[in-house]
C-alpha cells in the first residue's frame, strides 16, 4: 500500500511506479500531478484501490488491450482534466465497487456494459462531464448501487422506469460496511456528494447513504411512478431538466427522503397531499415549475419558506399569498360554483316575486277601492280619446299634403 495523498507533488507520475506491480493500494490524490495517465497501470494485476483524484491529469485514460487490473475495487479519477470516452477496459473489472470519473471532460455515451458487467457497483459517479445520450435501461442490473450521480451532463431522453428497481435503494440501509478489505488492511471509501444544497464528503456513514442525482441535464418526460418504490432513498435531485407531467401521487411512500429537489422543470398540477407522510424531509425545492392549487399545510410542508415554492404562478396559500376561494380545493370550487348558481336563482326569483306582488297589489287596490277604480278607468278613457284625436289630426294633415303634391 502506498498513500502519498495531500502533498504538493508536481509533474507527471514517475515511470518508476511501473515496477510496483504488487501494490494493492495507490493514492496520489490532492496533489498537483499533471501529464497523462501511464499505461503501466494496466499491468498492476493486484491493484485494488487507485485514487488519482484532485490533480491535473490530462488526455484520455489509456485503454488496456492485453492486461487488465481485474482486482480493482475502487477507482477515483475525479476532478482532473481527462478527456475521451469512459475507458472500455473497465468492463473486465467486475469487482468494482466504486467508480468515480466525475469533474472531467469525458465525451461519450454511458456504455451499456456498466449495467451488464459491473454488478458489484455501489457508487457510480460520472457528474460534470460531457456525457450524452440516454440513461441505459439495464442500469437497474446494478442491484447493489447506493449512489448514482449523473448530474451536469448532456443526457437526454426520459427517465427509465427501471430506476425504481435498485434493490439497495428499495430497502433502508443499516448494516452495509463502507470499508473495503484490502489484503490485511481496510480502506475506507470517501465520496464527495451534493446533498441538501451543500457539498459534503461522506466517509464513515457512506454505507448508510442512498442518493440519485440526475440534475442539470436535458431529461424530459414524466417522473416515473416506479421511483416511489425506492423506500430507502435519502436524496433525490431531478432539478434543471425538462420534466413534465405531475408529481407522482405516491411520493409520500418515500418516507426516508431527507432532500427532494424538483425545481426548474415543467411539472404541473397540484402538490400531492401524501407529502404529509414524509416526516424526515429537511429540504424541499419545487420552485420554477407550473404547479397550481393550494399548498398543503400538513406535515413538513408547513415548515418550508416561500423559496421552496416561488416561480409557480398557479400556486397559492401559505407561505405564498392566500388562495381565491375557488382555488383552495376541488370541494371548495364546487361549493363556490353552487353558491354562485344559488345567488343567481335568488336574484331572478326576487325579481319575479316583486313583479307579481306589485302587480297584484295594484290590481287588488283597483278592485277593493271603487273610487280609485272609477278614477283610474276615466283617466284611461280620456287618455285614449286624446291619443285618437291627435292621431286623426295628423292623418288629415298628411292626406292634404299628399293631395297638394300630386
Amino acid at each position: 500500500m502506498l498513500d502519498l495523498s495531500n502533498n504538493s507533488f508536481v509533474g507527471p507520475i514517475p515511470p518508476s511506479f511501473a515496477k510496483a506491480t504488487s501494490l494493492s493500494l495507490l493514492s496520489l490524490s490532492h496533489n498537483r500531478i499533471n501529464g497523462s495517465l501511464p499505461s503501466f497501470f494496466c499491468d498492476m494485476q493486484l491493484l485494488q484501490v487507485l485514487d488519482l483524484s484532485n490533480n491535473h491529469l490530462i488526455r484520455e485514460v489509456p485503454d488496456c488491450h492485453y492486461s487488465f487490473p481485474t482486482s480493482l475495487q475502487s477507482l477515483h479519477l475525479n476532478n482532473n482534466n481527462l478527456s475521451g470516452t469512459i475507458p472500455s477496459f473497465l468492463k473486465h473489472c467486475n469487482q468494482l465497487v466504486t467508480l468515480d470519473l466525475g469533474e472531467n471532460k469525458l465525451h461519450s455515451k454511458i456504455p451499456t456494459w456498466i449495467g451488464r458487467n459491473l454488478s458489484s457497483l455501489r457508487v457510480l459517479r460520472l457528474r460534470s462531464n460531457f456525457l450524452y445520450g440516454t440513461i441505459p435501461m439495464n442500469i437497474v442490473n446494478l442491484t447493489s448501487l447506493q449512489v448514482l450521480d449523473l448530474s451536469s451532463n448532456n443526457l437526454t431522453g426520459s427517465l427509465p422506469s427501471s430506476l425504481g428497481y435498485f434493490n439497495a435503494m428499495v430497502e433502508i440501509q443499516n448494516n452495509v460496511s463502507s470499508l473495503l478489505h484490502i489484503n490485511t488492511y481496510y480502506y475506507e471509501e470517501s465520496i464527495l456528494m451534493t446533498t441538501k444544497g451543500s457539498i459534503i464528503d461522506y466517509t464513515t456513514i457512506l454505507s448508510l447513504v442512498t442518493s440519485i442525482d440526475l440534475s442539470n441535464n436535458h431529461l424530459s418526460g414524466e417522473i416515473p411512478k416506479e421511483l416511489t418504490q425506492l423506500l430507502g432513498l435519502l436524496f433525490l435531485n431531478l432539478s434543471k431538466n425538462h420534466l413534465t407531467g405531475r408529481i407522482p401521487e405516491k411520493i409520500g411512500n418515500m418516507k426516508q427522503l431527507e432532500s427532494l429537489d424538483l425545481s426548474m422543470n415543467d411539472i404541473m398540477g397540484e402538490i400531492p397531499s401524501s407529502f404529509s407522510a414524509m416526516h424526515f424531509l429537511e429540504r424541499l425545492n419545487l420552485s420554477y415549475n407550473n404547479l397550481s392549487g393550494k399548498i398543503p399545510m400538513s406535515g413538513q410542508l408547513s415548515t418550508f419558506d416561500l423559496w421552496t415554492y416561488v416561480g409557480n404562478k398557479g400556486l397559492c396559500g401559505m407561505p405564498l399569498p392566500d388562495c381565491p376561494v375557488y382555488q383552495t380545493s376541488p370541494d371548495a370550487r364546487v361549493k363556490h360554483e353552487d353558491d354562485e348558481k344559488l345567488k343567481k336563482l335568488l336574484e331572478y326569483t326576487s325579481i319575479v316575486v316583486g313583479f307579481v306582488v306589485g302587480f297584484w297589489l295594484f290590481i287588488g287596490t283597483l278592485i277593493l277601492k271603487q273610487a280609485i277604480r272609477f278614477t283610474f278607468f276615466r283617466w284611461i278613457d280620456k287618455t285614449s280619446d286624446w291619443v285618437y284625436v291627435q292621431f286623426a289630426v295628423k292623418l288629415l294633415k298628411l292626406k292634404s299634403k299628399w293631395q297638394t303634391m300630386t
